[in-house]
């Protein structure tokens, strides 16, 4: 994948990181709204019109990094129109006592105005809300005179890539559409339209792995999908506090996501991870630290049948594999991991016997620091057959996980 074949996505320079990156970033997002707007005609700023009050507005124009608009006469529209896009929904509200008296010089992000109204556009695109200052003096530009105040609008850029894409099914004109689309996709490559949906990109990036936007943008899809897998496992049992993103590197064949206690306490227990690859996602409950292995070798040795009957129906939902490794600790966080067994859950029903069950757990005890893993991989072809439902078919193997997890974790 390369993102930069998009018309809107930008080489930024040696600036990855801090303000400066998400200057660029958010001057870039806001001249890709503007030149979309304009260059789509009609039937694109309109219907952005309206989604703002603004239905019945006329000869819509466009201004860029502009104090005021060009006759200085942003107070005499009839409708005026603060509006706010950030990438976490704000929770800014206007002061009447700061900001009025104009001694704050920054300078709007964009304009969109005619006859009859104008629009003041501030964007912001990491995670901290709208200066107080800044919006402020914004509000008093819009101030008038006329007892009508300005209108107040925050939208994320999460919901403004809700309505575009909402949009392109019934724009008819080609290069409209085109515009429309490759702006949705630059929401989506610069990480502000939250998880939309596996796709091919999202498996074919750990083939190659050469590109830092690309890997930022993987990265920063799986914490949106984990955000919104989180909000339903917390529904679920309150064991899911929180989750835990790795840190990807470029050379890393995977991005794994955590979901457990708090902090780094979810490691020293039984928890549940999910981890993107080339070849899908894999998700799995994970026994790996000792205070959690010691769990597990109690549980195998005092109540191995209710365990085996946990894994078998587990297995009547959907197989999976059971992944035995042994831990050897090379440095202080550092280990090597060997294989020592891995079984298909079909070799765990009573059907089979039991030799499979009791090399499983004879090799659990005996090795000093065992790594289990139960673990299933979902194809991309599943997870893409219906983007909408990628998150909730997930969670369901996570919720039927969920019964292993308390069982080794008591």
């Amino acid at each position: 994948m390369d993102l930069h074949h998009n018309i809107f996505y930008s080489y930024r320079g040696p600036d990855t990181v801090g303000v400066d990156r998400d200057r660029q970033l958010e001057n870039n997002l806001t001249k890709a709204l503007i030149n979309t707007l304009s260059l789509g005609g009609e039937a694109v700023w309109r219907p952005f019109l309206s989604e703002l009050g603004l239905a019945d507005a006329t000869g819509a124009k466009f201004l860029l990094q502009r104090r005021d608009l060009p006759s200085g006469s942003a107070v005499t529209r009839r409708d005026r129109v603060l509006l706010g896009i950030s990438k976490k929904r704000s929770a800014w509200v206007p002061d009447r006592g700061v900001g009025a008296d104009g001694t704050y010089e920054g300078v709007p992000d964009a304009w969109v105005y005619g006859d009859k109204f104008a629009v003041l556009v501030e964007s912001k695109v990491n995670d901290g809300d709208f200066s107080q200052g800044q919006m402020q003096a914004h509000l008093a530009r819009l101030q008038s005179i006329e007892p009508k105040p300005p209108e107040i609008t925050l939208k994320t850029w999460g919901q403004i890539h809700g309505l575009f894409g909402s949009l392109l099914p019934s724009l008819t004109d080609l290069s409209s559409q085109l515009l429309v689309r490759q702006f949705i996709e630059f929401l989506e490559y610069s990480g502000m339209s939250e998880f939309t949906g596996f796709r091919p990109d999202h498996f074919h990036y750990f083939l190659l792995h050469e590109d830092e936007d690309a890997r930022r943008w993987i990265r920063e899809q799986v914490e949106y999908f984990a955000i919104d897998v989180l909000a339903s496992l917390q529904k679920l049992a309150p064991f899911y506090e929180a989750y835990d993103l790795g840190n990807l590197k470029l050379a890393d064949s995977s991005c794994w996501v955590a979901f457990g206690p708090r902090g780094g306490a979810y490691r020293r227990v039984t928890h549940q991870t999910m981890s993107l690859t080339s070849d899908g996602l894999r998700v799995f409950v994970n026994t790996e630290l000792k205070s959690a292995t010691d769990r597990l070798k109690s549980v195998l040795k005092r109540s191995h049948v209710p365990f085996r009957a946990a894994l078998q129906h587990l297995h009547a939902f959907e197989p999976f594999e059971l992944v035995l490794e042994e831990r050897v600790q090379r440095q202080a966080s550092l280990y090597d991991y060997t294989p020592k067994m891995q079984l298909h859950s079909s070799l765990l029903v009573e059907a089979t016997g039991d030799v499979a069950w009791e090399a499983f757990a004879q090799t659990a005890q005996l090795l000093p620091l065992p790594y289990l893993r139960i673990e299933r991989l979902v194809r991309p072809p599943t997870l893409m057959a219906d983007p909408g439902n990628a998150v909730q078919y997930v969670v369901e193997i996570l919720q039927h996980n969920d019964a292993v997890v308390k069982l080794l974790n008591e």
